[in-house]
């Protein structure tokens, strides 16, 4: 199974990747310009991560990652932390999972889409972080 071990593990990841992610020039002012609130909600693990292109943050910059925010997102992505690492691999058939109710989106269905599509060069970014962080079990 390609679980997370611990909520921790989880944040880690994605506080790792973050950065990586946001510093590829054209991934990061495609995301700023959607001006998107997105939040990931995570089972097994429990976490929910929100990711903010709409405020800037302490650096007045857009695009800020977030744990249990509190901030009303307009896209909420439900799935169990297996499918979550699938889908930032780039191996989840996105409409197949939703079809088949392994990931469910609330809000604009249609913005959820559309970032599929922004963030398709980050799949690779994510990869090496599980490989640079020792966690090649839970490359798919």
């Amino acid at each position: 199974m390609t679980f997370f071990e611990s909520k921790e593990q989880l944040m880690q990841v994605f506080e790792e990747f973050w950065p990586r992610a946001i510093a590829i020039p054209h991934v990061y002012e495609r995301l700023c310009e959607s001006e998107i609130i997105a939040r990931f909600v995570v089972e097994q693990p429990e976490l929910e991560v929100t990711i903010d292109f709409k405020s800037k943050g302490p650096d007045g910059k857009q695009g800020i990652l977030s744990f249990d925010s509190n901030i009303e997102p307009e896209i909420t992505v439900y799935s169990k932390s297996d499918v979550t690492n699938k889908f930032w691999q780039g191996k989840l058939r996105t409409s197949v999972a939703m079809a088949k109710g392994d990931v469910k989106i609330s809000g604009s269905v249609m913005k959820g889409l559309g970032l599929i599509g922004k963030i398709k060069p980050l799949h690779p970014v994510y990869i090496q972080v599980l490989k640079d962080l020792g966690l090649e079990r839970l490359l798919v």
